[in-house]
């Protein structure tokens, strides 16, 4: 059981990507429960299982 996802985004581009999470049986909906920006144009991105 997973209680937050915590995901950093980095302001670069390389190409295709590939998934985070390649072997989900079905979607899992969540929840954006806070967002954070830095100076160095990094996003801090929390998210919660969207039935908490």
């Amino acid at each position: 059981m997973v209680d937050e996802y915590r995901l950093w985004v980095l302001p670069a581009a390389t190409g295709k990507g590939a998934p985070l999470f390649p072997e989900l049986d079905q979607p899992v909906n969540l929840r954006l429960v806070k967002s954070t920006g830095f100076p160095s144009g990094i996003l801090e991105l929390v998210y919660a299982p969207a039935d908490k």
